[in-house]
């Protein structure tokens, strides 16, 4: 047991924290599909992340990378949301394709080339660098998940992925109270420890946590500050990685 309502059990071995009873693929479907109603107005479930933050992570994952710019290459957006890291990525140059079940109509309005699974992409498509922005946390089967972006990764590719930081202090200081933990669609929360593992054990190599300062336009000066402090030390609520294909 590691919390207790709404109830979480974590796995001794890997260190993976999960809901319990696990909801049902119908469940989840049926959760997503109403709050698609209204995206703009269900944000927490149809990304939360806005143009300025995708913006700082774009900037900071190009300084990861050690590249330049991002113009030309070919990535994949994996669970993209409102799209506003796709069209960020865009707007570097690089060449999107982006796989979203629920929002699919949504971002096909708006011409971006979107997929409902990552098994509908054409046959044979790889991808220079893959973003999944929190996404694991509402998988059923992350592992099954990771190994299929692996496997779109062209050798020497990229993959960046952020989700809830299940070791940070907001989580240690608010428990089961953790309002990351309060969301039904929030089923599964990783450990950097844990995160790294899953990664490795589907092939991933040259994991890398990131402590990138993401400014939130929305937050106060004293949180902004208090989110500086956090993310210099590591203990934020969020955990940003970039992995690499062999």
């Amino acid at each position: 047991m590691h919390w207790q309502a709404p109830r979480f059990l974590r796995c001794r071995e890997c260190g993976t924290i999960f809901r319990d009873p696990y909801p049902d693929e119908s469940e989840l479907a049926n959760y997503y599909r109403e709050g698609w109603k209204e995206p703009e107005q269900n944000t927490v479930e149809t990304g939360a992340t806005d143009e300025a933050v995708a913006r700082c992570l774009v900037d900071s994952l190009t300084n990861a990378l050690g590249v330049r710019g991002l113009s030309g290459l070919r990535i994949l957006d994996f669970g993209a949301g409102r799209g506003a890291m796709t069209f960020e990525l865009m707007k570097r140059g690089a060449r999107l394709a982006a796989v979203e079940p629920f929002g699919y109509q949504f971002l096909a309005e708006r011409g971006i080339a979107v997929y409902r699974d990552l098994a509908d992409l054409p046959d044979g498509s790889s991808f220079d660098g893959i973003v999944s922005l929190e996404v694991i946390e509402h998988l059923r089967d992350p592992g099954r998940v990771l190994a299929g972006l692996y496997e779109r990764l062209s050798p020497g590719g990229w993959l960046l992925i952020t989700t809830p930081n299940a070791a940070g202090f907001p989580a240690r200081l608010m428990g089961q109270r953790w309002r990351e933990a309060a969301r039904p669609g929030h089923i599964v929360f990783f450990t950097p420890a844990a995160l790294a593992g899953i990664l490795k054990k589907n092939g991933f190599s040259r994991v890398q946590r990131q402590r990138w300062h993401v400014r939130y336009p929305e937050a106060s000066p004293l949180r902004a500050l208090l989110h500086v402090g956090m993310q210099k030390l590591a203990i934020d609520g969020g955990l940003r990685m970039v992995a690499y294909r062999p």
